[in-house]
């Protein structure tokens, strides 16, 4: 990785946050569906809406719409994040450590 993309690399994950991490991936990913196929389109408002009906604390959630899509990163408790994307062909959506940055999610334009 170019150093200059060294800001997107994750950190390690404690276990603790992999975990909680892991519980969340199910119901998040079927919340994130919901809001893919629905008749209302992909928004940032929707994803987060979305998050928040799975579990996951709204101050926690970073977020932004690009092109369509909606990238998104959530603070885990035991450290670390859930992180992914609603794009109109599925729904991504995995565990992981902060990035180097700091959070959860790159800032848009990087």
């Amino acid at each position: 990785m170019a150093s200059n993309e060294l800001y997107r690399q994750r950190m390690e994950q404690p276990q603790d946050g992999r975990e909680a991490g892991s519980h969340l991936i199910a119901p998040v990913t079927a919340a994130l569906e919901a809001v893919r196929v629905s008749s209302a389109g992909i928004s940032e408002t929707a994803v987060r809406a979305a998050l928040v009906e799975a579990g996951v604390t709204e101050a926690n959630i970073q977020s932004y719409e690009r092109n369509g899509d909606v990238p998104f990163g959530v603070a885990v408790v035991g450290g670390g994040c859930l992180f992914g994307a609603v794009t109109p062909e599925g729904v991504q959506v995995e565990v992981g450590g902060f990035i180097m940055d700091g959070g959860c999610l790159p800032a848009p334009g990087h």
